[in-house]
């Protein structure tokens, strides 16, 4: 079922909004007019779909907060897949550096990364409190990687914020920092702005239809073989090409270093290449003098070996997840424009 919001008679809506964290998820909807708050539910017995709009007058509004989330549960989630994953890479490695045959698989080395990436991104969750007479209707918005994202998730909670000053709800906000809805808009861009196809200044490059919004843009041909993400001028979201995790991963341990190359634009690529490249000379030289005891030989040859995959698998990560980067929007309905 819809979010169908239904005004009264000289009713005005203030905010209709919604939180979308990617394409394939489903969104957050919220309204607040000057009598009510829209409010989405789930029937606990359905047929067919369970979701329905609720109506809360404002006299049963007790309270909005924007508040921080507990992180402590992540934090050691993140830390057991962290030691799980380490661990795991490790056995799975160690006999392929002592010589032996053994078997190599991506997901202990993912398990780490996820792990490790997890405290980073539950250190500033915020999430929407809404204090009713009866009951607390609580939104907390998924675990997002990028930058974008986060910044979409701000911009939604003020949005919201700013929607409940207007009706006139006490409103309680746990940010150090109170940022304006238009916030997202205004910060420093995560990827290279990408040119509007047919302009005559910039003829170079491959046509290509925005990933998100489809208008036309032009891409250099390295970059756009490789997938690498841009800022559309058109929508601001993020345009790019999916990567192919298993040839990222398999070409991160054939390639090592080399792999950079790929998963990076140069001027980024060049300076982890040649800090690789000191790393395996100097460590070819020690073992040649035999300066190394055992154990520091097989953790510095398995550092040089799996940080290439590591950092690639961030990187896969940080880019499949960008380019579904979450949206808030806000809407009018029936031509209604909200305040």
């Amino acid at each position: 079922m819809p979010f169908d919001v239904k005004l009264d008679e000289a009713e005005h809506l203030i905010a209709l909004l919604s939180f979308e964290a990617s394409k394939k998820s489903e969104a957050f909807h919220l309204a607040i007019t000057d009598r009510a708050v829209f409010l989405p539910r789930k029937k606990l017995f359905a047929v067919k779909d369970p979701t329905y709009c609720e109506r809360v007058p404002l006299n049963r509004v007790i309270e909005a907060s924007v508040e921080k989330l507990s992180p402590y549960f992540l934090w050691t989630l993140g830390l057991v897949m962290m030691l799980v994953g380490t661990v795991t890479t490790g056995l799975m490695m160690l006999p392929i550096l002592k010589g032996e045959r053994g078997e190599l698989s991506g997901y202990p080395p993912a398990v780490a990364v996820i792990g490790l990436v997890i405290p980073f991104i539950a250190r500033r969750r915020y999430g929407l409190s809404i204090s009713i007479v009866d009951e607390v209707f609580r939104w907390k918005p998924p675990l997002l990687v990028d930058k974008a994202s986060g910044s979409e998730v701000e911009r939604f909670l003020s949005l919201a914020a700013d929607a409940f000053r207007q009706a006139g709800v006490r409103l309680r906000d746990e940010r150090d920092i109170l940022l304006p809805a238009s916030g997202a808009a205004s910060k420093k861009r995560a990827y290279p702005l990408a040119n509007v196809d047919g302009e005559s200044a910039q003829n170079r490059g491959v046509p290509r239809a925005c990933y998100q919004c489809g208008g036309p843009l032009r891409i250099g041909h390295w970059e756009d073989w490789n997938g690498f993400l841009f800022q559309c001028p058109h929508c601001g979201r993020t345009h790019g090409r999916h990567w192919n995790a298993f040839a990222i991963m398999l070409g991160s341990i054939l390639l090592n270093a080399l792999s950079f190359l790929f998963t990076m634009r140069w001027k980024l690529a060049l300076p982890f290449l040649l800090g690789f490249v000191l790393l395996h000379a100097g460590l070819g030289i020690a073992l040649n003098r035999n300066q190394l005891s055992e154990t520091l030989e097989l953790l510095l040859s398995g550092t040089a070996f799996l940080a290439p995959l590591a950092i690639n698998a961030v990187l896969l990560l940080r880019h499949e997840v960008s380019l579904d980067s979450a949206t808030a929007t806000k809407h009018k309905i029936d031509g209604i424009s909200p305040r």
